[in-house]
This record gives C-alpha cells, sequence and structure tokens, in this order.
C-alpha cells in the first residue's frame, strides 16, 4: 500500500476510523464510534487510552505499538487455546475446575475455553489490530510520533487484518473476545455490556464501517 498517495491516504483515513471505532467504550461508544475525527481532536480521551496500555509518553509507545503488531495479546490466548484444544472436554472441565480463583491467568483461561471453538484461526488479533491502529493514532495526535508512522503502522495493522479476516463480522467477533480477554472476564462482561454498540457498528447506517469491506 503507497500511503504516500493522497488518495490512499484517504481511503486508509476511513480504515483508520473504521478499526479505531472498535475501541470506544462507555454509553456514548456508537456516538463517538461516528465521530472519530472529534476524538482523535479530544486529548483528555487520547491520554487515557495511552495510560491505559502504560504508554503515555514518545519514549513508551513504541514499543506498546511494536507489541501489538508483533505479538500482542493474540500469542497469550493462541497458548491457552492449544493447551486447551489438546484436551478433551471432560480433561478440560477438571482442568478449568482445579485453577486458582480469582487469578488473572485463570479467568482469561475461561475465557479463552468460552471461544475455543467460536473464533476463526487468527483468534483475537483483530484487538490487537484496532489497538496498534488507535495508539498509533493517539500517539500522532499528541506529538509522540510523527505523521509518517501513523500512517505507515496503520497501513502495515489493516494490511493483516485482512489477512486475518474476511468480514467485519469475523472481525467484530475476534475483538470482542479480545476485549474480554483482556479484561480477564470470564463472564463475559464486554459482550454483555457492548452487545448493542458491536451490533450498530455491523448494521447501522452511520457506522463507519458501512460501505468498506475487509476483502
Amino acid at each position: 500500500m503507497n500511503y504516500y498517495d493522497p488518495r490512499v491516504r484517504r481511503q486508509l483515513a476511513l480504515y483508520v476510523n473504521a478499526l479505531s471505532s472498535f475501541c470506544m467504550k462507555g454509553q456514548m461508544a456508537y456516538s463517538l464510534a461516528n465521530k472519530m475525527h472529534m476524538v482523535f481532536e479530544n486529548k483528555t480521551r487520547l491520554r487515557n487510552a495511552l495510560e491505559l496500555w502504560g504508554s503515555d509518553d514518545q519514549h513508551s509507545i513504541r514499543p506498546t505499538l511494536q507489541w501489538l503488531f508483533d505479538t500482542g495479546l493474540r500469542k497469550e490466548f493462541q497458548d491457552y487455546r492449544m493447551l486447551l484444544s489438546g484436551l478433551t472436554e471432560r480433561e478440560r472441565s477438571r482442568y478449568l475446575q482445579e485453577l486458582p480463583e480469582k487469578e488473572r491467568r485463570t479467568n482469561r483461561m475461561r475465557v479463552a475455553n468460552y471461544y475455543l471453538t467460536r473464533l476463526p484461526m487468527e483468534g483475537i488479533a483483530a484487538f490487537d489490530h484496532s489497538w496498534c491502529v488507535y495508539l498509533c493514532c493517539a500517539g500522532y495526535h499528541l506529538g509522540y510520533l510523527t505523521e509518517d508512522d501513523q500512517w505507515r503502522i496503520a497501513a502495515m495493522s489493516l494490511s493483516d487484518a485482512r489477512k486475518s479476516y474476511s468480514t467485519w463480522n469475523e472481525y467484530l467477533i475476534s475483538y470482542a473476545a479480545g476485549a474480554d480477554f483482556f479484561d480477564a472476564s470470564p463472564s463475559l462482561d464486554y459482550v454483555k455490556n457492548y452487545n448493542g454498540f458491536l451490533i450498530k457498528l455491523l448494521t447501522g447506517a452511520e457506522s463507519p464501517l458501512a460501505g468498506l469491506n475487509l476483502r
């Protein structure tokens, strides 16, 4: 992708908004998703997003973005999924019951078990892709990254997303699973709390996903 071409940048900007929109939270999530240009102007919101990942300055943001692009949460999820898939259903049940309660690893293992056969091969990579794009844009607007950094990272993340998922529906399920995995929420709180938001992203006429295809 030649992201130096103005026409390519205009198209890429639409996908930047689309991928970043998944990261919106709160009661106004869908409204924010439809106004990503305003989100990128809100420096407080952008700083909060970076602080969530411990990347609140120009020195810490690059390693975080590199990790999200290269490895991300998808590696831990895949490790758990491989472990669990090697067990019979009875063995998995016993294994999960014997894990220590109220530990982050235990909760994430249970999320991985729930989504064991519900996700594409790439697992929760969508969560990494969306946050990589959103954080690189936040970094640019806060002055931590150059404009070239922003477009380059966004273009590479979009390319990987398109290789991993063929539809927004696949992408959305992957992102939701990743959000519950990130929060270590075995009760699937993200999916419960944001089901309406996710449906609107897929079906809303004003959704940033409208008119865009992953393939």
